[in-house]
C-alpha cells in the first residue's frame, strides 16, 4: 500500500475545493493535496451549473461572499468568463417591498442595484411584454455569469504553480485518527480511466470498500494534519467517513437548453421570473431552469427532457412573453445542489469531538457555491493557516449552527 504525508487534504476537487487549494497556496503552504474521483468533474455540481454569479442576497454574509468573489472574477475576466451582464428579477407586488428593502443592504455595502418600474422594464427588456401581474424588477447591475469549468481550472492553476497536487481516480472508503492529531485516510485509486457510466454508479452508490478483484487499482493511505470535506453533493457521506455527521442532502436539479424564435437574449444576463424560473443566453440558445419545490433528495441525474421543459419551464415563460410562445426545446441535463437544513453554506471548523480541531468543511452551498467560491477559498485557508478569519468572517456558517440554534433567516431571493 502506498503511504502519502501531506500537511492539507482537501477532498474534493470541484470549484469549492479549488479554491481553498488556491487560498492556501497564496499563504504559503507548500503541501497541499487535494483528490477526487474525476477532476474533470462530468458528474461534479461545478460542470453541471448555470454559471450563474449575484451579490443580490437577503442575508448579508451572502451579499459580502458573493461580493468579494465577483470582485475576484472581474479582474480575471477574460480568463475565467466573466461577463457583468446584470440579474434581473421580476416581482409581484407582494414581494416588491421585500426586494427593495433587500436593495438598501446591497447599496449601503458597495453593490449597485437599479431599481425599475413597469415602464422602464418593458423600456429596457422590450420582449418582456405581458406585465400586468408585475410591480417591477430590481436589476443587479455587477451580477453575471461567469464560465465555471474555466473558473475552476483557473483556480487549480494558481494552485499549481505553488505546488499544490491534484490526484485524479481517488475515493476515500475510510479514516481514523491519530494519537498527533492527524487523520490517517484509506482510499482507493483505480489505475484506469472509469466510463461516465462506472463513475455515476459508485457516485450513486457511496461504496466505503472494494471486493478484491472487482475494481483495477491500488489502496493508498494518506496521513494529513488537515483535512477539508469539500465534496459538495457527497460530503454528508464523506462526513460519515471522516467521524462527524453533516444534515445536509443532495437534490436534483434540472437545467434545460432551447431555441428562441422570436428574441435574440444575446446582450442579456440573467433574468428570474416570479414563478422561480430563470433563464440567459447560452451561445446559441438560451438555458433555464427551475427547482421543483417538492423534488425528494438523492443522487438522481435524470433529466426527463420534453415533460420538465414543457411543464415547468415553457408553461411560465410563454405567460411572461409573447416572444416565447413559441419556443424549441434542444436538451437539458440533470446536476446536484447540496442543500442545508436553512439552505445556506457550511464552511468552517468541524466541531464534533475532542480531535475534530483539524478538521475542516466547505459545501452546502444550495447553488451558489460557484458565486461564492473564491471569498470562501480564501476565508477557509485564513482560519486554518492563521487560525481565524481576516478577509471576510465566515463564522456564521459553521456547521454547528444547527445544533446550537443558530439557523440563518431564508432567503428571498432564491432559484
Amino acid at each position: 500500500m502506498q503511504k502519502i504525508q501531506t500537511d492539507y487534504l482537501i477532498v474534493g476537487a470541484g470549484l469549492i475545493g479549488s479554491a481553498v487549494a488556491m487560498g492556501l497556496t497564496k499563504l504559503g503552504v507548500d503541501r497541499v493535496m487535494v483528490v477526487d474521483l474525476d477532476l474533470t468533474g462530468e458528474w461534479s455540481s461545478s460542470e453541471l451549473n448555470a454559471g450563474g454569479v449575484r451579490a443580490t442576497w437577503s442575508q448579508k454574509v451572502n451579499l459580502l461572499t458573493s461580493k468579494l468573489s465577483i470582485e475576484y472574477f472581474a479582474q480575471h475576466a477574460s480568463e475565467v468568463g466573466y461577463r457583468d451582464c446584470g440579474y434581473l428579477w421580476l416581482h409581484k407586488p407582494e414581494t416588491m417591498n421585500a426586494a427593495l428593502k433587500a436593495r438598501e443592504m446591497h447599496v449601503a455595502n458597495g453593490w449597485p442595484v437599479d431599481v425599475l418600474d413597469v415602464a422602464a422594464l418593458r423600456s429596457r427588456f422590450p420582449f418582456i411584454d405581458k406585465t400586468s401581474d408585475l410591480a417591477g424588477a430590481i436589476f443587479g447591475v455587477r451580477d453575471g455569469l461567469v464560465n465555471p469549468n474555466r473558473l475552476k481550472e483557473h483556480y487549480r492553476e494558481q494552485a499549481l504553480k505553488k505546488g499544490a497536487q491534484f490526484h485524479h481516480n481517488v475515493w476515500v472508503c475510510s479514516s481514523e485518527d491519530e494519537s498527533s492529531g492527524s487523520k490517517k485516510i484509506k482510499a482507493f485509486q483505480f489505475s484506469s480511466q472509469l466510463s461516465p457510466e462506472h463513475k455515476k454508479k459508485l457516485l450513486c452508490e457511496n461504496p466505503t470498500t472494494f471486493t478484491e478483484g472487482t475494481e483495477t487499482g491500488e489502496w493508498i493511505e494518506i496521513e494529513a494534519k488537515h483535512v477539508v470535506n469539500a465534496a459538495g453533493a457527497w460530503a454528508p457521506h464523506l462526513a460519515q467517513v471522516l467521524g462527524y455527521a453533516s444534515p445536509s442532502v443532495p437534490v436534483r436539479r434540472q437545467i434545460s437548453l432551447f431555441q428562441t424564435r422570436d428574441v435574440d437574449l444575446t446582450n442579456y444576463g440573467m433574468i428570474i421570473d416570479p414563478s422561480g424560473v430563470y433563464f440567459h443566453p447560452e451561445s446559441i440558445y438560451a438555458l433555464s431552469g427551475f427547482a421543483i419545490a417538492d423534488e425528494p433528495a438523492g443522487f438522481n441525474f435524470e433529466y426527463v427532457a420534453d415533460r420538465f421543459f414543457e411543464e415547468h419551464i415553457w408553461s411560465h415563460l410563454h405567460e411572461r412573453s409573447s416572444a416565447f410562445e413559441s419556443l424549441k426545446h434542444v436538451s437539458g441535463w440533470a446536476g446536484l445542489y447540496e442543500n442545508s437544513p436553512d439552505h445556506h453554506a457550511i464552511v468552517g471548523r468541524v466541531n464534533s469531538g475532542a480531535r475534530s480541531s483539524n478538521l475542516f468543511e466547505a459545501h452546502s452551498f444550495s447553488g451558489h457555491g460557484a458565486m461564492q467560491s473564491y471569498a470562501v477559498g480564501i476565508a477557509l485557508a485564513e482560519l486554518m493557516v492563521k487560525g481565524r478569519y481576516e478577509t471576510l468572517d465566515l463564522s456564521e456558517l459553521s456547521g454547528d449552527r444547527f445544533a446550537n440554534g443558530r439557523t440563518i433567516a431564508s432567503e428571498t431571493w432564491v432559484i
